[in-house]
């Protein structure tokens, strides 16, 4: 007589790590960056504006224009909205008035990444949402009401000029993991920026790099994260 021998369901490589995944990870909240990731933005567009008001080309407007320094600065709001603008206006070498400078400035706006809404209506049923942004008080006051039926999927926004500290710096995600009161292997984290995704890896936080919203949905799927 031959004795009756288990059978077992052999799954091959990739489902085994599926479920492994699956199984292992818990996680409970998920921190969104803004740019490129619910709604698009370009400097472009600023310096499209600007150069029409000087008479000059785009791309030397873009070479006089700085992201570091005084810039920096403004989004840990450490300099008024009126020192930014003459830091502007002396590195552009003209004088902008107060109205061709916000309408530059604010012209960087685009529209919201299509399909964001619903896919933070289905994150929302099952994780924490909180968003991370690099900003300034003038561009603040545009996005929040332009973009505001997607930010109000988010319980809270963390503002650099507002927590005066800017990614990539550690101190910001030490401050959105106290807020949250959730372990760091517990949350996820997504932005479109190289830098600030690895600071956030070395504060043990899961960082995915979205380069567009469909790899972005395909990433979170992969570890785990339930999309209805």
């Amino acid at each position: 007589m031959v004795d009756k021998v288990p059978i077992y369901i052999i799954l091959n490589a990739t489902d085994f790590i599926s479920f492994f995944i699956l199984k292992m990870n818990n996680y409970q909240a998920i921190i969104f960056d803004l740019g490129n990731v619910i709604f698009k933005f370009s400097f472009e567009n600023t310096f499209n504006y600007w150069a029409k008001i000087l008479n000059l080309e785009p791309n030397e407007v873009s070479q006089r224009f700085e992201f570091n320094g005084a810039f920096k600065q403004f989004e840990k709001n450490e300099i008024t909205p009126n020192q930014f603008m003459k830091h502007v206006s002396n590195k552009l070498g003209f004088e902008l008035t107060e109205e061709q400078f916000e309408k530059g400035w604010n012209s960087i706006y685009e529209e919201m990444v299509p399909g964001i809404l619903n896919t933070l209506r289905a994150l929302r049923i099952n994780y924490k949402l909180v968003a991370l942004t690099n900003t300034n008080v003038i561009h603040s006051k545009v996005w929040k009401i332009k973009y505001a039926e997607a930010l109000n999927f988010f319980e809270k926004i963390f503002c650099s000029h507002e927590i005066k500290v800017r990614k990539p710096e550690h101190k910001v995600y030490e401050i959105v993991l106290k807020y949250l009161n959730i372990g760091s292997k517990r949350i996820v984290y997504l932005d479109d920026n190289y830098d600030c995704v690895k600071s956030a890896s070395e504060m043990g936080i899961k960082s995915l790099t979205v380069s567009s919203h469909d790899k972005m949905i395909h990433d979170l799927k992969k570890i785990g994260i339930k999309i209805e």
